[in-house]
């Protein structure tokens, strides 16, 4: 099932489960607590028209009130929240703003006063400001084959795999940024569907690179040396102007513009 059925189906799905779900219990896991806060977010997102999708706000805050909190548990969860909304928004064909922040904020509360589960969103200038003055990001295809040879990017998140929009095992979509063809030349097929994403954090003033497959190896190459990018690692690596990236057998070169 795919296009405006799908969306319709997902969009009552969301309806009854909001109809029926009991609200958020003050002893709800973190897991819990972080699909209820991107349900909340998904929420937020607005038509713009010819079957777009905006969401408009640049920076989210999710706000948890919990008595004895297991803080720790929860900043490792919510660690995940930017990649998860991306994701989520991806999957609905929704616009990503170029520099979207995400944060969590853990408190004690107060039982009965303040809300388990609260979800600010904002524009902040600051941050639109920062996107604006970002340095220029330019990948460049050295070894597979893409659709393009060079991309020039300025900020937000680069989604790197095999396919423009390859669909998982669930229907869901995700949309490739770098996309390499999904060809048997020995070094396309490599590259996993969805491999790898390159992200500027605001808060760095840096572009991370993530890896984002289980099976096939990211290696950042740089200045003789090989770094093998640890899967699903929430605190990615650095990149900088000159260094290669290995996406299975296929190599991507970075350059870094002001």
């Amino acid at each position: 099932m795919t296009g405006p059925l799908k969306d319709v189906t997902r969009t009552l799905r969301a309806r009854v489960r909001h109809f029926f779900d009991a609200p958020i219990a003050v002893s709800a896991a973190p897991l819990e607590l972080l699909q209820a806060a991107l349900d909340e977010l998904e929420g937020k997102v607005q038509p713009a028209g010819r079957g777009t999708r905006v969401f408009p706000y640049n920076h989210v805050v999710v706000h948890i009130a919990q008595p004895a909190a297991d803080r720790a548990a929860l900043e490792g969860v919510f660690a995940q929240l930017g990649a998860r909304l991306r994701e989520r928004l991806t999957e609905i064909r929704c616009e990503i703003p170029e520099a979207l922040v995400t944060a969590v904020s853990v408190t004690d509360g107060v039982r009965g006063v303040d809300p388990v589960l609260r979800v600010e969103c904002r524009n902040d200038a600051t941050t639109t400001a920062t996107a604006a003055a970002l340095a220029g990001l330019q990948v460049r295809i050295v070894k597979g084959q893409s659709d393009r040879v060079e991309y020039d990017f300025s900020g937000g998140a680069v989604s790197i795999g095999r396919g423009a929009e390859p669909a998982d095992a669930f229907g869901r979509v995700r949309r490739n940024n770098i996309a390499f063809l999904d060809v048997r030349d020995g070094i396309s097929e490599t590259v996993a569907r969805a491999h790898a994403r390159i992200e500027f954090d605001p808060a760095a003033a840096a572009y991370l690179l993530f890896n984002e497959s289980g099976s096939n190896p990211t290696f950042l190459l740089r200045g003789g040396r090989s770094l093998r990018v640890t899967p699903r690692d929430r605190r990615g690596v650095r990149l900088e102007s000159g260094d290669h990236v290995q996406l299975g057998l296929a190599i991507v070169a970075i350059t870094l513009r002001t």
